[in-house]
């Protein structure tokens, strides 16, 4: 009778713990979700199109030997971002000056020869303003 008390409170009080461990991993994945969903809604963080964002076309360094290269002007830096496309751009798109629309993701990988400026990235999802 000792016995079957003693393992029932030991089982009660496993069952209570876990609990409430379960409702402090879920605050915090309600936490995390609303801290991104609060960045990503940052105006100054998306462009006016679908979430996508916002860089002009350049061949500034095309006299080095790196082809086009794209600008992007955040708020946060002083300076602005330049991605060197991983792929060649599009011909409709690969003109100086022209406004695009893109998705990106930051490469690690050494820059091509002549580009001593910018970070490799491949750029997706590319449109015309």
């Amino acid at each position: 009778m000792k016995n079957t008390i003693i393992v029932l409170c030991a089982g009660l009080l496993m069952f209570a713990a876990s609990c409430k461990c379960k409702e402090k991993t879920q605050a915090t994945d309600q936490t995390q979700q609303t801290q991104q969903t609060q960045t990503t809604k940052d105006p100054k963080m998306m462009a006016p199109v679908s979430n996508k964002t916002r860089g002009t076309v350049s061949f500034q360094f095309k006299s080095t030997g790196c082809a086009s290269v794209v600008i992007v002007q955040t708020e946060i830096a002083t300076q602005p971002l330049i991605l060197i496309p991983k792929d060649a751009l599009p011909t409709e798109f690969d003109k100086d000056g022209v406004e695009i629309y893109f998705d990106y993701r930051l490469l690690k990988m050494p820059n091509p020869k002549g580009c001593n400026e910018g970070i490799p990235a491949e750029l997706t999802n590319i449109s015309k303003k």
